[in-house]
């Protein structure tokens, strides 16, 4: 009896390219995060790291999305609601609901999320650098993966519906990097 060919369904997360860009749904031309991306065919894990003043505009993905907090803090907005996530806290986005984040604190923040189906990359080159854990007979093509897609909301509600979770904190970084650019 012949042995089976070993499928590719495994990694490492240290040996996973790390991807150092803006973005899609960056608030303004500062933000940038640090990720490494893997998948299989209905889901994706993004390890991120994210400095302070992070922020995202709003956006909204086909998938349901759920964070976990390594280290650090962020706060998530879910259509205008404010959620404090601290390490070890758990954070789930539904689909299609138009959310965004941001660090206004002083420290970096990790993450882990999760999304299903998969969240991997706006463009080709982001996708690149996702690595795919799928056996021998599954293809790159049967992938089901979702994009961000930004939503143009007011910017000065963006503001006060933080201004009204945060507090002063959301002062410490100008309004117009909190604003959508």
């Amino acid at each position: 009896m012949q042995k089976a060919k070993r499928q590719n369904y495994h990694a490492r997360k240290d040996d996973l390219p790390v991807r150092t860009a803006a973005p899609s749904a960056a608030a303004h031309k500062g933000v940038v995060m640090s990720t490494q991306r893997v998948h299989g065919i209905d889901n994706s894990i993004m390890f991120a790291e994210r400095g302070p003043g992070y922020h995202t505009k709003p956006h909204r993905h086909e998938c349901e999305q759920i964070n976990y907090i390594v280290q650090g803090e962020m706060w998530f907005f879910v259509e205008g609601q404010g959620y404090h996530c601290k390490k070890g806290d758990l954070m789930r986005i539904p689909a299609n609901r138009v959310h965004w984040a941001f660090n206004c604190s002083d420290q970096h923040t990790t993450i882990v999320e999760s999304h299903a189906p998969c969240l991997i990359g706006n463009n080709a080159e982001a996708r690149k650098t996702a690595v795919s854990l799928l056996g021998d007979d599954e293809r790159m093509e049967d992938v089901k993966y979702v994009v961000n897609i930004v939503v143009d909301l007011d910017p000065d509600w963006v503001a006060q519906c933080e201004r009204e979770a945060i507090g002063d904190a959301v002062l410490r970084f100008p309004a117009a990097e909190r604003k959508a650019s």
